[in-house]
């Protein structure tokens, strides 16, 4: 049923039916519009932010990892630093380890110390005797060792002050045994002990 307007004739009626929109195409456009968006979308969710989503995650983790890894390299640097004061604290008196200790057998000054001492103990040595060292094997723990001993005569005061430096001595030593015996009215004295060295 279609409406005539008085006045107009059916020519321009129907140019003016034209310039009205079509309701049902212009829905329809709305719809297909709508739809072909969320297609859109979740089509570029699918193929372009799902993966930017999983390069972002993949970032954070290499951030977090190297924050952590960054953190305990600070932590080394500041201990190192430490060890490098207490170093500094100590490193005068590390000679004082080392001659203790010494890295090699170090026998001629071991021999010219024992010398000394017994000259200014007054006692004189009869024997003095080291053991041969094999370099070319390997030390069972972290240290090697070699032998010693010495035999001297002299007073028995004389005894004690040598003695007593020798338990005082610089470089490490453990005593094995010390002896006395009486010769012609004369205290000798016989010390064997072994010398430690770091090989």
């Amino acid at each position: 049923m279609r409406l005539q307007i008085k006045g107009v004739k059916k020519e321009q009626y129907e140019k003016y039916l034209e310039l009205i929109p079509d309701l049902k195409r212009e829905k329809a456009q709305k719809y297909i519009t709508i739809v072909l968006t969320l297609v859109t979308a979740i089509v570029l969710g699918l193929f372009a932010i799902n993966p930017t989503f999983s390069t972002i995650a993949n970032l954070q983790k290499q951030i977090n990892d190297n924050t952590f890894v960054q953190q305990k390299l600070q932590q080394k640097i500041n201990n190192l630093s430490i060890l490098q004061q207490k170093y500094s604290a100590i490193q005068s008196e590390l000679s004082v380890v080392n001659d203790a200790v010494p890295t090699t057998t170090q026998i001629p000054p071991f021999a010219a110390e024992i010398q000394s001492i017994t000259k200014d103990s007054s006692l004189a040595i009869t024997s003095f005797q080291t053991s041969q060292v094999n370099l070319s094997v390997p030390p069972v723990g972290k240290y090697a060792s070699f032998d010693f001993s010495v035999t001297a005569d002299g007073t028995y005061q004389n005894i004690i002050n040598f003695l007593d430096k020798l338990t005082n001595f610089q470089r490490v030593i453990d005593l094995k045994s010390v002896a006395l015996s009486s010769s012609n009215g004369a205290l000798e004295l016989s010390v064997k002990g072994t010398v430690f060295f770091k090989k």
